[in-house]
């Protein structure tokens, strides 16, 4: 069975290589383009990781981030934080949020690959650490 990853991103071409790249890897791909989206997204499929963007429409990726963590249903996927911003501020924001990692646009596709493969081998492992640099 293909491990899942939603996107949650309203950049729609940065969201399409990676969707690309990612599907090269075998994993199937959800996607939203906003916080509200991906509310709903990670609720009704539960993805093995969800890839979140600091910056969204109408709701931020810090917010979503906390709210996933505190329903009971999404408090186990874990959520890798993309952004362009890349103050160590914006990654400890991340950190608090509940994020297990914070990646930088652009990003270093084969870091991104490694860290997945990680986190969806022992999902459990990196709820709540203090991984979230590069």
């Amino acid at each position: 069975m293909d491990k899942s990853i939603l996107i949650v991103d309203d950049e729609f071409e940065f969201h399409d290589l990676l969707r690309f790249r990612l599907q090269d890897c075998g994993y199937k791909i959800l996607h939203a383009s906003n916080g509200t989206q991906g509310l709903n997204q990670a609720r009704q499929h539960l993805p093995d990781v969800i890839l979140l963007d600091l910056l969204l429409p109408d709701l931020d990726g810090l917010t979503l981030c906390e709210i996933l963590r505190r329903q009971l249903s999404t408090r186990a996927v874990p959520v890798i934080m993309i952004s362009a911003l890349s103050a160590e501020l914006n990654c400890q924001a991340a950190k608090h949020a509940g994020a297990c990692a914070y990646f930088t646009k652009p990003l270093d596709f084969a870091t991104l690959k490694a860290k997945l493969a990680a986190v969806i081998a022992a999902p459990s492992a990196h709820l709540g650490t203090e991984d979230a640099g590069n």
